[in-house]
């Protein structure tokens, strides 16, 4: 019997054969993932998201950029050797540098070497924009796992991306902080779609009642929308399945949350064939305009 994992797969490849041959040179989208918090399954999300992507055909790069911890590295198991900073310091491609995730999942650690950019001399920093080029040319999904907070390094590397998902849980301080992120973001004029997801919830309803009490303070304050992605449930299995250091939608397939979650990449790669915005730039354009013309 053909299982979960490769129906979703037939069903997403057959939907968009057309539109994938079409732009197969296209350049990767990028998505950030972020929260306003810490603790509330920012990273545990991205990796899960991610293996559900590259399950339905797609090549998926997480780029860590939790600066100063190793999240990614503890979830899916995998130990990075090298970072962004290896392909100046150390003579690497941006190839060299991936580390093996889990299914097929690419992962690269971003260490200090966004940070760094605008301290190199111009054939360093060319070095390292012509391999973040290749990256975007050669993938499909860029996934950024941010830090948490509002920091200027978690604006900067949202404001990379085409888009975000917010992780938000039922916690008070958790709506109030996806507020606060969002409203930075606004500020700072970033005009990619704002996805939200309902974390360690107890069931639909409370997911979207959180999505709900979001959403009205963002358009009664800040006059933008927001999207509702999905929800995740509270329970011990995803737990469990980190401090084992294996994704849950590898170790519990068929739980419900690991079901949502493909739904949700089923979702997301419905409207990612949607044109981007018009004029965007590219990853690497974005890069060097935020990190080294504004300055981190």
């Amino acid at each position: 019997m053909i299982d979960q994992a490769a129906k979703l797969r037939e069903m997403m490849r057959a939907k968009h054969k057309d539109e994938v041959e079409k732009n197969h040179n296209k350049k990767a989208r990028v998505l950030a993932i972020s929260s306003g918090k810490g603790g509330v399954g920012k990273t545990n999300f991205a990796i899960n998201f991610s293996i559900s992507l590259r399950r339905l055909g797609y090549d998926v790069v997480i780029l860590d950029a939790d600066i100063g911890l190793s999240n990614i590295e503890i979830i899916s198991g995998v130990s990075l050797n090298s970072s962004l900073s290896d392909i100046v310091f150390a003579n690497k491609d941006i190839f060299e540098i991936m580390g093996n995730g889990p299914e097929g999942v690419k992962i690269i650690s971003g260490g200090s070497g966004l940070k760094e950019l605008k301290l190199l001399d111009g054939d360093n920093f060319n070095k390292l924009i012509g391999e973040i080029e290749k990256l975007q040319a050669a993938t499909d999904f860029i996934v950024i796992d941010t830090g948490a907070g509002i920091s200027k390094s978690v604006i900067n590397f949202v404001m990379t991306a085409d888009e975000v998902i917010i992780i938000c849980t039922p916690d008070p301080t958790s709506l109030m902080d996806s507020y606060t992120l969002i409203k930075s973001l606004v500020y700072t004029g970033f005009t990619g779609k704002i996805n939200i997801v309902s974390n360690l919830v107890s069931n639909r309803n409370e997911g979207r009642d959180i999505f709900n009490k979001l959403h009205n303070t963002v358009e009664n304050f800040l006059r933008v929308q927001i999207e509702y992605f999905g929800y995740i449930e509270r329970n011990r299995l995803i737990r469990n399945a980190v401090i084992n250091q294996v994704p849950f939608i590898i170790s519990h397939p068929k739980d419900p949350n690991a079901k949502r979650i493909n739904i949700m990449a089923m979702n997301y790669l419905d409207a990612k064939f949607s044109p981007l915005e018009k004029g965007r730039t590219s990853f690497a354009k974005r890069i060097l305009d935020i990190f080294v013309k504004r300055g981190d």
